[in-house]
């Protein structure tokens, strides 16, 4: 699967990010490139151009559970779909 970096867009609606010429909503499914591996979570964003773009993810704990995290997506991160 290719890699891309996020590209914010305007358009007739207002602006929105794209990932490989693809719009994305919230709650889309992206992958996201960690020095280990390639990390799954959910694309959200704000709408705001003073924003950043955030990845949500679930991070499994030892004897069952989770622990949901959010962070900045990073201008120029490496990011595919899944």
């Amino acid at each position: 699967m290719p890699s891309e970096t996020l590209e914010l867009r305007d358009g007739l609606s207002g602006p929105r990010y794209y990932l490989a010429s693809r719009p994305l909503a919230g709650g889309t499914p992206i992958q996201l490139c960690f020095s280990g591996g390639w990390v799954t979570g959910r694309f959200e964003w704000s709408g705001d151009y003073a924003d950043r773009p955030r990845m949500h993810c679930s991070i499994e704990l030892c004897g069952g559970g989770t622990f949901d995290h959010s962070f900045e997506i990073p201008e120029d991160a490496i990011v595919r779909w899944p």
